[in-house]
């Protein structure tokens, strides 16, 4: 019975995981291009898998953003998302299965502060509690073990995450989120360096309003 638990849990996470990832894509390209947050969409699906005609392996890279495009139509729906204070996002996402929601705030890493290949941080219900997430642009391996110092202020706290998701997310250990709830709502940022060969990966993360966001999670989290 554990073992089926820690299944369901883990499938639960991967569902989270799955939206927040596009979420945070979809966001930071929005900032790229026109400085605004898009709404946040559930996972960047396969447009073959949901049903596009033209979406398989070999097309162009023309074509392939005309599939992302019909593709985030189709999976919008699934999910709402509410701007909250300090740029953070409150992201609902409907389990296909009838499940209970995937519930997340999460925010966009500063892209002038910023490596590519970090798109920004997640915190979500998960089944013992809030769970951090840092979300990556470039897959790891999944088996590696990679070593993540956040800095808030003056303070460092360095831990080893477990790569989950097809390598594109970091998933924290527990101690991260005490954090969450006392150290960082007092930074103005939080800085963060994943060691990632060939180079580390570093960025930044706005902390501002993360004690409003945090308070809108628990009210889902503990609901649940």
């Amino acid at each position: 019975m554990a073992d089926f638990d820690k299944a369901v849990g883990y499938n639960m996470t991967d569902f989270a995981l799955t939206h927040v990832r596009s979420a945070l894509l979809m966001m930071r390209s929005a900032l790229l291009c026109a400085g605004l947050l898009m709404t946040a969409a559930p996972g960047r699906a396969d447009p073959a898998r949901l049903g596009i005609p033209n979406c398989g392996s070999g097309i162009s890279a023309e074509q392939r953003r005309r599939c992302d495009e019909e593709a985030f139509k189709q999976i919008e729906s699934g999910s709402q998302s509410t701007q909250l204070e300090g740029g953070w996002r409150l992201v609902k996402s409907k389990n296909p299965d009838g499940g209970a929601d995937a519930v997340s705030v999460m925010h966009v890493v500063d892209s002038t502060k910023s490596d590519p290949r970090l798109a920004g941080l997640s915190l979500q219900c998960g089944k013992g509690g809030t769970e951090i997430v840092l979300i990556v642009l470039e897959p790891l391996s999944r088996s590696a073990r990679p070593s993540v110092a956040l800095i808030a202020g003056e303070k460092r706290a360095e831990f080893q995450a477990s790569v989950i998701q097809g390598g594109v997310a970091l998933l924290l250990p527990a101690e991260a989120s005490k954090l969450a709830a006392r150290d960082w709502q007092n930074a103005n940022e939080l800085a963060v360096e994943i060691a990632s060969p060939p180079s580390a990966i570093h960025g930044a993360v706005p902390m501002a309003g993360l004690a409003t966001a945090l308070r809108y999670l628990s009210q889902y989290c503990h609901a649940r």
